[in-house]
């Protein structure tokens, strides 16, 4: 039975992350290690945490959340990533004390097309796919660089 963060980070997150890492252009592998990099923040917050009170629970979340996003910049990317693939449409809060999500739908994930899926005369030998998100002011973000940066902050903090 897993019983500790470290163990999850083990057993799940870093085969997860390394699959994606082996095919990155794979965009089911890349959304996967994103959920799995973003509920290591549970197993993290529930560790330590005896109660069985939701507001606790919560909070010691947010605790962990908040922890993580000091630690690393991406990292509200991934959770971002992570709640548009579980959800498909995330509600933009007007509470200015939460972080604004630029990934806010599943439609926003999407990945370049490689050789044989481009059209026609677009398409480039060695040309690398890219897993990515299109953000609201219309920039892309990859997400391989995201989820090793996440991944690194984590292995500083457990």
């Amino acid at each position: 039975m897993l019983s500790t963060a470290k163990e999850f980070l083990q057993l799940v997150v870093e085969p997860t992350v390394r699959e994606f890492m082996d095919a990155s252009h794979d965009i089911r592998r890349g959304l996967l290690a994103a959920l799995v990099l973003n509920h290591l923040t549970d197993h993290v917050a529930m560790e330590n945490c005896h109660s069985t009170d939701r507001k606790v629970m919560d909070a010691d979340l947010n605790n962990v959340k908040n922890t993580m996003r000091a630690a690393c910049q991406d990292f509200q990317f991934i959770q971002d990533v992570a709640d548009a693939t579980k959800h498909a449409k995330l509600s933009v809060s007007k509470n200015p004390n939460i972080p604004v999500r630029d990934v806010r739908s599943f439609e926003q994930l999407s990945s370049t097309p490689g050789f044989f899926d481009a059209p026609f005369g677009e398409g480039a030998f060695a040309e690398g796919v890219v897993v990515y998100a299109t953000l609201p002011d219309g920039s892309t973000k990859p997400l391989l660089p995201a989820i090793n940066a996440v991944l690194n902050a984590w292995y500083s903090i457990l």
